[in-house]
C-alpha cells in the first residue's frame, strides 16, 4: 500500500513535466513575416551662414549671426504683452419685427413671441400670425 502511494505521488510529480515537454517554445515572430528594419533618419546638415549685406552708408559688413545666436536672442527677450484680452462688445437685443393687424396697420405694444405667434401686451392675448414683408401680420 505504501508503495502504491509513492508511485502515485511520483506520477503526479511527473505529469506537469510531461505536459510541459509537449508544449514547444513559441514560434519566432519573424518566422511567418519578413523582417523590415526602419531606415535611419538622415541628419539635417547645418544651414550655411549667409553673410550680412553691406551697410550702404558706411560700406562695412554687418556682423554675421548664426541661427543659434538668433535663437538664443529670441529666447532671452520676453514676449510682448498688451494686457489681458478685451471681451467682445455685447450685442443688444434683436430688434422686434413690426406686427400688423388684419388690415395692414401697425399695432403698437404687440410682440412676436414665437414662430407665427404674437402677444398683445395690452390685453394679454396671443394671436396666430403670418410672416409679412418686414414683420408679422395677424391671421384673419
Amino acid at each position: 500500500m505504501y508503495r502504491s502511494r509513492r508511485l502515485a505521488a511520483a506520477l503526479l510529480a511527473l505529469l506537469p513535466l510531461a505536459a510541459g515537454a509537449q508544449i514547444g517554445p513559441p514560434p519566432k515572430p519573424t518566422a511567418t513575416r519578413p523582417v523590415v528594419t526602419p531606415q535611419p533618419t538622415p541628419v539635417p546638415l547645418p544651414a550655411p551662414v549667409q553673410p550680412a549685406p553691406a551697410d550702404s552708408l558706411s560700406g562695412q559688413m554687418a556682423p554675421v549671426k548664426s541661427s543659434t545666436q538668433t535663437q538664443q536672442q529670441l529666447r532671452t527677450h520676453p514676449i510682448q504683452s498688451k494686457g489681458p484680452s478685451q471681451p467682445a462688445p455685447m450685442q443688444g437685443p434683436a430688434v422686434q419685427g413690426k406686427v400688423y393687424d388684419r388690415h395692414g396697420r401697425i399695432l403698437p405694444g404687440v410682440k412676436q413671441v414665437g414662430p407665427n405667434r404674437v402677444l398683445d401686451t395690452r390685453t394679454g392675448r396671443y394671436y396666430d400670425s403670418l410672416p409679412s414683408a418686414d414683420g408679422q401680420q395677424i391671421k384673419p
